[in-house]
């Protein structure tokens, strides 16, 4: 069975594979493992082959639309499916249905995709566990009582145990990079206005992202190309590059790049399995042409107050968000879940000043660390300070992890994510790759290159549909 999105579209064109021989053994596979990963919200058995079918008629008649053309995917439940249950992950939206689509969505349909449900999450987006109390916690395919990561940990699980090609995710403190490294998949957080926010259920106004979940680097490209773009419903998208496509150059390596190891941040506050994986990583990266440079970034040693700009920046616009729905809604507590009623409770607490001074200081703190920028291609830093804790761990043990993923929310800054090595107990561990503004073709190209030098994404969990 074809592992990429690549040798897929080439048995489709071949002959050698359909598009509803790969769903049926998808939905084939779902079946057998969502028990134990409880990756799905909503399982699309009818309308994926329905779709499928049509996919393979098209190529059948001389119609192909592209790389994606036929590719099972999912989709996390907070992107609006139209005809589908778009439940965000939470009780209180159980029964919620979608009369169109997000324009990622059509523009995935459009080129092709195939959508065989959707997936589980932490409630609201809020976490980064991977747990919901209203349809139960995804599991991870490594080891089932460790956490996939979150919040688009049932995309995540999915992509991982090899129910599917890819699919989006969305990212505000760090929700596709925390199960990409945690999962050992890649995952990439673009620009922040470089992917279309409409029709996708918001965190966070001014820090949420949209990009794609996959198995290797050239999926992630082939997905963005589809997914990037100006939207006229989305005026943050105002800036995204018109016409590029991000597998131009893909295998172009990384000799004469300069990647940088930040001083007291990229090797601080890690675990040692992570450590010896990141310091590997950099003599990779070496091995293959690039300067590793120690630098200065003093934003990312300690100026930043990284539960401040949680509380004050995130919380608070959550709370604007969701904020009034939840206390005019009876039994909201049960409803909404722990997780989402503790945010509203920390968003509501923090004042329209606080939350002015921390955005009035942005375009500073981010000026710093874009200078950086001057003598470096790229930051490399761990995604994740740790391997998977325990589904059951405390809330510290998945809170370490901001260090390395809200900095680069709040700089709106792209960030892409691979496997890089795994821990004594075979748990997956990644690294991030950290550009400037609109340079995901060159953080895919020097990830492609770390990918294509060590074969980490190859390795195959315990649980992963064809064994």
């Amino acid at each position: 069975m074809p592992h990429s999105v690549g040798a897929a579209g080439d048995a489709f064109r071949s002959g050698d594979l359909s598009s509803r021989q790969l769903t049926e053994t998808y939905i084939d596979c779902i079946e057998e493992f969502e028990p134990k990963l409880n990756a799905f919200i909503s399982v699309l058995n009818e309308e994926a082959i329905a779709t499928a079918e049509a996919r393979d008629a098209e190529l059948a008649a001389g119609l192909d639309r592209g790389p994606l053309h036929g590719i099972p995917i999912v989709v996390k439940d907070l992107f609006e499916v139209e005809g589908t249950r778009t439940t965000v992950g939470s009780e209180a939206f159980a029964d919620r249905m979608s009369d169109s689509d997000a324009t990622i969505v059509r523009k995935l349909k459009d080129a092709g995709c195939v959508i065989l449900g959707k997936t589980n999450m932490n409630a609201f987006a809020a976490g980064v566990s991977g747990t919901n109390s209203t349809f139960g916690d995804v599991h991870n395919p490594w080891d089932l009582e460790r956490s996939p990561g979150g919040s688009s940990s049932g995309t995540g699980a999915a992509i991982a145990a090899g129910l599917c090609l890819g699919g989006p995710g969305t990212d505000t403190g760090g929700s596709i990079r925390v199960p990409a490294s945690w999962l050992g998949i890649a995952g990439i957080r673009p620009t922040f206005g470089l992917v279309s926010k409409n029709g996708v259920y918001p965190r966070s106004l001014s820090l949420d992202t949209i990009g794609p979940l996959a198995r290797n680097v050239r999926d992630l490209a082939i997905f963005l190309d589809v997914m990037a773009g100006f939207d006229p419903k989305d005026p943050d998208t105002a800036l995204a590059q018109p016409g590029l496509s991000y597998t131009d150059g893909l295998e172009d390596g990384v000799a004469g790049l300069r990647i940088g190891l930040v001083k007291n941040y990229s090797l601080t506050n890690i675990d040692p399995p992570v450590e010896a994986a990141i310091r590997a990583a950099a003599d990779t990266f070496s091995d293959l042409g690039a300067e590793i440079v120690d630098i200065k970034v003093p934003p990312l040693e300690g100026q930043l107050d990284y539960a401040a700009l949680f509380s004050e920046i995130l919380l608070y616009e959550f709370n604007q968000i969701l904020g009034d729905q939840f206390r005019s809604t009876p039994d909201a507590e049960r409803l909404f879940g722990p997780i989402v009623t503790a945010n509203l409770t920390d968003g509501a607490a923090v004042t329209q000043e606080q939350y002015e001074a921390r955005i009035a200081e942005r375009p500073s703190i981010l000026a710093e660390v874009k200078s950086a920028f001057n003598s470096v291609d790229a930051f490399l830093t761990p995604s994740l300070p740790t391997t998977a804790p325990l589904l059951s761990a405390a809330a510290q043990d998945f809170g370490r992890g901001r260090q390395f993923t809200i900095p680069f929310s709040y700089t709106a800054l792209p960030s892409v994510a691979v496997p890089c090595g795994f821990s004594p107990e075979g748990l997956p561990i990644g690294l991030q790759l950290v550009g400037d503004h609109f340079q995901e073709a060159l953080l895919l190209r020097m990830a492609s290159a770390f990918e294509a030098a060590t074969m980490f994404h190859n390795r195959r969990p315990p649980i992963f549909c064809g064994g």
